[in-house]
C-alpha cells in the first residue's frame, strides 16, 4: 500500500493481489471514497451533506453510503430523497425500541428521538480480498437525556472483480455502550436499509403527488425465492435485488445476506411503491442487544449495469456462501 498526505487528505493506492483491478481509497475531513478502475464505487459519509432548499435540516444524516455508483457511472442511491428525506443512502438504524423505560426511534428524524451518527474512523486497510475502511457509529438518544446507546462498527471492503460489476462487503456489529439494554421491538421495517433513486418511485406513490419529472420510471424487486416487491415483503430470502433504469439503460443493485448474519436469512421489507429494501430481523419478533449479546450480520452489495439475472446472481450467491 502506498500512502501520501497533504493537509488534511489521505490518499492510499491499493493493488489487490489476487486481482489486475487497482483500488483507490481517498479520505478527506468529510468522506471516504473507493474507487475501482478510476471509477467511484462509493462514498461514506463522515459529516452530513448539506440539504437541499426545502429539506428541514432535521434530516441531515453522518454515517451512511452514498453515493453508490455502478461500472457505468451510474448512482444507485439516493440523499435527501423528497418523499422520504430521513432515508439515505445505505444506512443503519431500528424504528420500534425501548432503553430505559424510553421508546426511542432511530429511523425517522422528524421525531427528534433518536438518531445515528458517525463517531470516528477505527482502519483503513488493503489485503489480497480487498480495499476499505473501519468505522464507528453511534445510536444517539435525541431527547433528554441524550444518551450514547449502541456502538455500532461498520467495515466496509470493496472485493476485486473483473470490471463488469462492483462488488463490496458490509459487515457490521452494534454492542450496548451503557449497562441497559436496548429492546428491538417486533416491528415491520428496519435495520441495514438501501434507499435508491427518486426516478424509481411507482406512479401510484402517494408522496409522487403532481411532481413532474420524476418517479413514473419502471423499477422493482426480485429474490432468491422468485417473488416480486408485493409478494417479497416480509419473506426472508438470500439476496436481493432492486431494478430499475437510469438515462433509459436498465442498472440493479443486489444485496446477499451472509448466512452468519442474526437470524439468517434475515426477513426483508420491501416498499410496494418506493425504491427502498432493508433486511429487518425485527420482523420475526422483538430481540435485546447487550453488552453481553452484540447484534451482527453481514452482506454483499453487487451493483451491476443491467436487467435482474437471476442465474447470475444465484452464481454469485454460492460463492459468498462459501466464503
Amino acid at each position: 500500500m502506498v500512502k501520501t498526505s497533504v493537509c488534511a487528505l489521505l490518499f492510499f493506492v491499493c493493488i489487490s493481489q489476487s486481482s489486475a483491478e487497482e483500488f483507490a481509497l481517498l479520505e478527506t475531513d468529510s468522506t471516504i471514497e473507493i474507487r475501482g478502475r478510476g471509477k467511484l464505487l462509493l462514498c461514506y459519509n463522515k459529516v452530513s451533506p448539506v440539504p437541499p432548499t426545502g429539506i428541514d435540516s432535521v434530516y441531515q444524516r453522518t454515517g451512511f453510503l452514498h453515493p453508490v455508483c455502478s461500472p457505468a457511472g451510474k448512482t444507485v442511491t439516493a440523499s435527501y430523497p423528497f418523499d422520504h428525506p430521513h432515508q439515505q443512502g445505505i444506512f443503519s438504524a431500528w424504528v420500534k425500541t425501548k432503553y430505559n423505560g424510553r421508546e426511542i426511534d432511530f429511523w425517522n428524524l422528524k421525531k427528534r428521538t433518536g438518531r445515528v451518527v458517525h463517531r470516528r474512523v477505527l482502519d483503513i486497510f488493503s489485503s489480497k480480498e480487498g480495499t476499505g475502511f473501519v468505522v464507528e457509529l453511534v445510536h444517539r438518544s435525541e431527547s433528554d437525556p441524550q444518551v450514547d446507546i449502541l456502538s455500532e462498527t461498520w467495515k466496509v471492503t470493496a472485493v476485486p472483480t473483473d470490471g463488469s460489476f462492483h462488488c463490496f462487503d458490509l459487515e457490521t456489529r452494534q454492542q450496548a455502550l451503557t449497562s441497559y439494554p436496548l429492546q428491538i421491538k417486533k416491528f415491520h421495517y428496519g435495520g441495514i436499509a438501501v434507499r435508491g433513486p427518486v426516478a424509481w418511485l411507482k406512479e401510484n406513490d402517494s408522496d409522487l403527488g403532481t411532481r413532474q419529472g420524476v418517479g413514473r420510471g419502471v423499477s422493482g424487486f426480485t429474490n432468491s425465492l422468485g417473488s416480486n416487491r408485493l409478494k417479497g415483503n416480509h419473506e426472508n430470502p438470500n439476496w436481493v435485488t432492486m431494478w430499475g433504469a437510469i438515462h433509459a439503460t436498465p442498472v440493479n443493485v443486489t444485496v446477499l445476506c451472509n448466512r452468519a448474519s442474526f437470524r439468517a436469512p434475515q426477513s426483508t421489507r420491501l416498499h410496494p411503491t418506493k425504491p427502498y429494501f432493508c433486511f429487518c430481523p425485527a420482523v420475526d419478533g422483538e430481540f435485546v442487544i447487550d453488552q453481553q449479546k452484540p447484534y451482527e450480520a453481514k452482506y454483499r452489495f453487487l451493483i451491476r449495469d443491467s436487467k435482474p439475472d437471476t442465474a447470475w446472481v444465484e452464481s454469485q450467491w454460492r460463492v459468498y456462501a462459501q466464503d
